[in-house]
């Protein structure tokens, strides 16, 4: 063919950019159901939501469904565009027709896309400057902290660097009470128990670690510190 005769060809070779799987089933056919639930759940590309959110959700809906000849990353594979709308279906449309071949590089360029290394610093930056607000409970802050990790799971912090940074940020009053219930320093314990005691002091009693608007006096900081240890015992 000469290279005119590729200009005058107005017919595109491949209508999609993800390739259709191999199978070894004959027939495929998707419940309506199942591509109703995944258009439930349509990322956008917008800077407020969460790609690793959208990925976790799309990939439990297609959980939900076995074809007989058909691997799971096929299926995810086959029905990806059906999740995207908007500004993140036009990023897909622009890739050369056929070209993404398997679920991993699907994925691979969907975080590159929408999670760039820039929010993996912003992110990381947020989690290491954690600390607990004057009016915030010992659970609100760790719901808080989690949350702060979760939102960045490319975080990198192994589970000891993450409860220094909790234990660090948190306010001197819940250092105290943290330090009182093992009777020294809570530091001196093991990741695991830290982790074990700040869950259940958390999700005891709340409101004796509130302190909102007022510097409590040491006897009310000691009385605080005597109910939570005689709760903790019983």
């Amino acid at each position: 063919m000469t290279l005119e005769d590729y200009s005058s060809s107005n017919v595109p070779q491949f209508f999609s950019n993800i390739a259709r799987p191999e199978v070894q089933a004959q027939t495929i056919t998707y419940p309506l159901s199942l591509i109703q639930l995944i258009q439930n759940n349509l990322f956008h590309g917008l800077s407020n939501e969460d790609p690793y959110a959208h990925l976790a959700t799309y990939i439990e809906i297609c959980n939900t469904i076995r074809l007989a000849g058909m691997l799971e990353d096929a299926i995810r594979l086959s029905l990806f565009l059906f999740s995207l709308s908007g500004e993140a279906k036009r990023w897909l449309h622009s890739f050369k027709g056929n070209s993404l071949k398997t679920w991993d590089e699907v994925v691979e360029k969907f975080l590159n896309k929408y999670f760039p290394e820039s929010k993996t610093v912003e992110g990381k930056a947020a989690i290491s400057s954690f600390h607990q607000f004057p009016d915030e409970s010992l659970s609100e802050a760790l719901e808080r902290f989690k949350g702060l990790l979760r939102k960045t799971p490319t975080h990198g912090f192994s589970e000891p660097i993450q409860l220094n940074i909790f234990i660090d940020g948190l306010r001197p009053q819940s250092k105290q009470l943290l330090d009182a219930l093992v009777r020294g320093k809570i530091k001196m314990k093991t990741p695991e128990e830290v982790m074990d005691l700040i869950e259940n002091m958390a999700a005891s009693d709340i409101a004796i670690l509130r302190d909102r608007a007022r510097i409590p006096t040491r006897m009310h900081c000691w009385h605080r510190t005597s109910c939570y240890l005689r709760n903790w015992r019983h």
